[in-house]
């Protein structure tokens, strides 16, 4: 494969990029909205809590979704082996 066909939008190899990187996103975005609604219903107080916690929350939940929802992709492709688990 050459750079011209690896640039190509149309080409399955960007397609099939394409497709896992939205089903990363996908993940991403299903274990945040998860993550969230079990930390407000595990700690009520968040309701009243200050911006600065929320706001440090949300950096934490993002964060570790980013890097939970690579890594499951990264197992179920088989680009990641077990022994580096």
């Amino acid at each position: 494969m050459d750079w011209d066909e690896l640039m190509d939008p149309l080409s399955p190899m960007n397609e099939s990029i394409m497709q896992e990187q939205i089903k990363i996103v996908n993940l991403q975005d299903g274990l945040i909205e998860a993550a969230k609604k079990l930390a407000a219903e595990t700690y009520p107080s968040l309701n009243q809590a200050r911006p600065q916690l929320k706001k440090a929350l949300d950096n934490v939940i993002i964060k570790h979704s980013i890097k939970m929802s690579v890594d499951i992709s990264n197992v179920i492709t088989g680009r990641e082996h077990d022994d580096e688990l």
